[in-house]
């Protein structure tokens, strides 16, 4: 059985998986609900109240603010 490389901890990249305050604006998590395409099964506020949806549309948020381009393609 082959044994997965393990990798030290100061390389590996830290996740946000806490619901903490965001400094993203509301809006910024509503175009990327709208870009995820799952509004068609749930409201925003649906998706904001499951943890793990949340986290998925913060990271997103922010990865496009990181990179600069609201209408950039990630």
């Amino acid at each position: 059985m082959a044994r997965l490389a393990l990798i030290p901890p100061e390389s590996q990249i830290p996740l946000a998986l806490e619901p903490v305050d965001s400094p993203q604006p509301e809006s910024a998590f509503r175009s990327e609900y709208l870009r995820m395409q799952i509004s068609r099964r749930l409201t925003f506020e649906q998706v904001m109240a499951d943890t793990a949806l949340a986290i998925c549309v913060r990271n997103l948020a922010e990865a496009r603010a990181r990179r600069g381009g609201a209408g950039r393609r990630i």
